[in-house]
């Protein structure tokens, strides 16, 4: 919804109320908010308050530097400590690894992707950034360099401007880029491009192509360090959404200099009485080290002033729920910046922002951050009565993930879940059309995907980045529920399906006949693609023991060993493990519930020989 008359949107409201009707998005004065979201929603405190321990530390800024080293050190993700980098490398091997991953990535974006002219790119628009990547001057045996960003500004694919489009007609949407980097941010430096415009560089989390314009080289490695790797008490960080230095035609290298969330800078703390800064005292202003780069290329740093006004800290701000609900809220009704292009973030480029703040360095995207040392959950083929047990339980600040988004959870109220992210796409609340949002909003977890699957029913894991599992620390973290991975089992293979497209498994209630007759037939290697699975009851409720009995049956139809000798049911399930004497808390003439049902399922098809083989069958043809 746009607003172009202020005062007919709000006759609209009005007569809206007035006859009991709420609008699809609801609207504080000018601002557009998704349907449920309130005005008071956009405070911190409002989600803070709910949170017991919302104020409690949970990790010291020592247990966040064995974190961070933890990370470095873990496969899987793409963490990186600089200092401990080797300092030279084989510049020759580089440039042949480079054009091997580059004529990947351009084979990748071939064919479906546009110039900024509007035409589809042409191989040769990819064989001439690709050519770029090599370094005429690469030897066997190079130094390392150490770069410092003087500027905000991105890892790119390619060393190239020329963007890479999906939508010639959304130059917004650029695959050139990868990541953001922010001013003051370290770097080690490799190759440079055949066009000398472009440094191949490594920051923590990942590595790509950045304007060598953007960056200044240190003299060694130790005017590097000491541009960044500082005491806490040294630094100045800013948590606020953008800051700037102030205009200035004295010290035009440090003015209007943007900073972004977790920007890190030198603070000065010895200033001389009467000391100016430029051509200005430095009264109600921090006083830092800004990096400029010289006209050669080469580091130096200027003292600049930031206002006491602006939302920074001195040193990293203490890591609780308050404060991460404080940093993450920041950048509401931002844009949408994929790979951190347009001066914001993308959806994990936004998570692992906002952890920067309080000194963390994560994964750049949710998979590599999943890896890191962290509590977490594995959401994959979990019940829709299981994902709200796990989300009643998260704490403030856990990322939430599917396919293609990532976000941050806020708390539940009146029966739904709030999450903050910044979101490119949703279906429309109001028409159903999907709808461009690019917008860093508040929303819950009903909002619909284009395959009209609601993002609750697609979370896939959630994990908590600031929950290290480091000695001596614990938490009370969600648990899975009992039948978990019986239920995921059959949710995986098809032995049951879930109830609709929003996976709710129906948790609790009894199953039917024609849950347990699909079901075997699954289970008995027969062809069952195409068909519809029963989903609804069909009115006729099975007992545990006749559950039992047709798996019993099926058993002896399929040879396991011992099944045929055993003439009564429970006592073959017994001693073949697809019963536990844990699962007999009702008569066995009662129903079975489709859970229970699921459990012993799941250890039929992982202990019964012959079901394994159909199952093996059955992957070996999804697969051709």
């Amino acid at each position: 919804m746009f607003h172009r008359n202020k005062r007919i949107l709000s006759a609209l409201l009005a007569l809206a109320a007035l006859a009991g009707l709420a609008p699809a998005a609801a609207a504080a004065g000018d601002v557009t908010l998704m349907p449920g979201v309130t005005p008071e929603m956009s405070d911190a405190s409002y989600w803070a308050d709910r949170q017991p321990g919302a104020d409690k530390v949970i990790l010291t800024p020592e247990e966040i530097r064995a974190f961070n080293q933890d990370s470095a050190e873990r496969e899987g993700t793409m963490v990186m400590d600089l200092r401990s980098a080797a300092e030279t490398y084989n510049g020759l091997t580089y440039n042949k690894n480079l054009e091997k991953s580059e004529t990947s990535d351009g084979e990748y974006y071939f064919e479906w992707t546009y110039t900024g002219e509007g035409e589809e790119a042409p191989w040769e628009y990819f064989q001439a950034m690709i050519d770029n990547c090599q370094d005429p001057d690469a030897e066997e045996d190079m130094p390392v360099r150490y770069g410092i960003a003087v500027t905000r500004t991105l890892l790119r694919v390619f060393p190239s401007q020329n963007p890479i489009l999906d939508d010639p007609d959304d130059p917004d949407f650029d695959y050139q880029s990868l990541s953001s980097i922010r001013v003051n941010e370290p770097m080690l430096i490799y190759n440079t491009s055949a066009d000398g415009k472009f440094y191949q560089a490594r920051i923590s989390s990942c590595s790509g192509w950045v304007p060598a314009e953007d960056v200044a080289l240190c003299a060694d490695k130790d005017e590097w360090l000491a541009a960044w790797d500082l005491p806490e008490e040294k630094l100045l960080v800013v948590y606020g959404n953008k800051e700037y230095t102030d205009a200035s035609n004295s010290t035009p290298e440090t003015a209007r200099r943007m900073l972004t969330q977790g920007t890190a800078l030198e603070l000065v703390t010895d200033i001389e009485p009467d000391q100016l800064i430029g051509n200005r005292s430095p009264y109600h202003n921090y006083v830092v080290y800004l990096p400029v780069r010289r006209a050669d290329g080469t580091y130096e740093k200027q003292m600049a002033l930031i206002p006491e006004t602006a939302k920074v800290s001195v040193g990293y701000l203490p890591l609780t729920m308050r404060n991460i609900a404080m940093v993450a809220l920041e950048s509401l009704g931002d844009a949408y910046g994929w790979g951190g292009m347009l001066d914001v973030e993308d959806c994990s480029g936004m998570i692992r922002t906002i952890y920067r703040c309080f000194g963390l360095d994560i994964g750049r995207n949710g998979n590599w951050q999943y890896n890191m040392n962290i509590e977490k959950i594995d959401m994959k083929n979990m019940s829709l009565e299981e994902k709200k047990l796990i989300l009643d339980k998260l704490p403030l600040g856990a990322a939430l993930c599917f396919d293609g988004h990532e976000m941050m959870y806020l708390g539940k109220v009146d029966g739904e879940y709030y999450v903050v992210s910044t979101v490119s796409s949703i279906v429309s609340p109001d028409t159903g059309n999907i709808l461009r949002t690019r917008d860093v909003m508040i929303n819950d977890l009903q909002v619909k995907r284009g395959s009209g699957k609601t993002w609750l029913g697609a979370l896939n894991m959630a994990f908590m980045p600031c929950y290290a599992k480091l000695e001596g620390k614990s938490y009370a973290f969600p648990a899975l529920q009992w039948y978990h991975d019986d239920v995921a089992w059959c949710l995986e293979s098809g032995v049951m399906p879930a109830l609709d497209i929003d996976d709710t498994f129906g948790i609790g209630a009894p199953a039917s006949r024609a849950d347990l007759d699909y079901a075997l037939r699954v289970l008995a290697g027969e062809d069952v693609q195409g068909e519809e699975a029963a989903v609804e009851p069909d009115g006729s409720t099975v007992s545990q023991n006749e559950a039992l009995t047709a798996l019993w049956e099926l058993a002896v139809a399929q040879d396991w060993p011992e099944a045929a000798d055993s003439p009564f049911p429970y006592n073959w399930a017994m001693d073949a493990g697809v019963a536990t004497g844990n699962d007999w808390a009702l008569p066995i003439g009662d129903p079975v519930t489709r859970e229970g049902l699921a459990t012993w399922l799941a250890r039929y098809g992982r202990l019964c020989p012959a079901a394994q083989e159909a199952e093996d069958a059955q992957d070996e043809s999804d697969a051709a």
